[in-house]
């Protein structure tokens, strides 16, 4: 689990934040240098999270800025990577492709010391009124739950028909652009360095591997949840598991076909 302590890498020192970025991709609306703005965020922005490898920052635009750290002990095996935040933009890029409710990035930077991959960074629009899944079914029950559940349900079998596996799907990965609104949430998917595209259809035990991550027994979902969610998942058609099979999976269970599924995803040619 990553620490969350106060990073060399704060808001307290923004002069030790990196000073140069190497630009992947940038849109119109960030023409500015990249490292300026970036330096401004962390001057003027609100601090969510400050770990070892994470530093997060929403701007006064609520657009969110991600600077993922690469710690010194595996800087070695970073030599030429590809970034985290490279991974994340070019999935959401194909899900816009696909026409998938995403959430837009903006810009991504990776700093480098020759091929060593120290940090990279990623920039994506913000959602101002806009609450994760996760924070809305803490508050809620009945039959808003219900339909909210539904809702993710669709979406995560929208997800995987247009042949995308997620390899950490978790409640607060979809954010709802409109809370007040639970009849239309209206929602987006974020956080997704580490999915994948199969463009032969994604197979249906990886399908599994996502639905245990987001509806199993480490997630906020109870059985009842879970089952609410696949109904709307399966569309009357025959449903893939069981939320009793879901619930049943260890951690450890559900860790090695996690780590099992990814590494044969990306050495089969399918990362976006």
């Amino acid at each position: 689990m990553a620490r969350n302590y106060p990073h060399p890498h704060t808001l307290l020192q923004p002069h030790s934040l990196p000073n140069r970025f190497q630009v992947i991709a940038q849109d119109a609306e960030m023409s500015r240098n990249l490292c300026e703005a970036f330096q401004e965020a962390v001057s003027t922005g609100e601090l969510i999270k400050d770990e070892e490898e994470t530093l997060l920052v929403r701007d006064s635009q609520d657009s969110w800025w991600k600077l993922y750290r690469v710690p010194l002990r595996r800087r070695l095996f970073a030599f030429a990577a590809q970034s985290r935040a490279r991974r994340e933009w070019r999935a959401l890029e194909a899900l816009a492709h696909h026409k998938i409710p995403a959430v837009s990035a903006l810009a991504v930077g990776e700093e480098r010391l020759g091929p060593f991959l120290l940090s990279s960074l990623l920039v994506t629009q913000g959602i101002p009124k806009g609450l994760d899944l996760r924070a809305l079914l803490r508050n809620i029950q009945n039959e808003e739950r219900e339909t909210l559940l539904k809702k993710a349900g669709q979406a995560i079998r929208q997800f995987h028909d247009a042949g995308f596996i997620h390899f950490r799907m978790q409640t607060r990965n979809l954010i709802s652009a409109t809370p007040e609104n639970l009849e239309s949430p209206n929602l987006l998917w974020l956080d997704t360095p580490y999915s994948c595209y199969f463009q032969k259809g994604a197979p249906t035990w990886l399908k599994i591997v996502d639905l245990v991550d987001f509806a199993g027994t480490e997630s906020i979902l109870s059985l009842e949840d879970a089952r609410t969610l696949l109904l709307a998942y399966s569309r009357k058609e025959n449903p893939l598991t069981s939320a009793e099979a879901l619930h049943s999976r260890t951690r450890r269970q559900q860790k090695l076909r996690r780590i099992a599924g990814y590494l044969y995803a990306i050495n089969t040619g399918n990362r976006p």
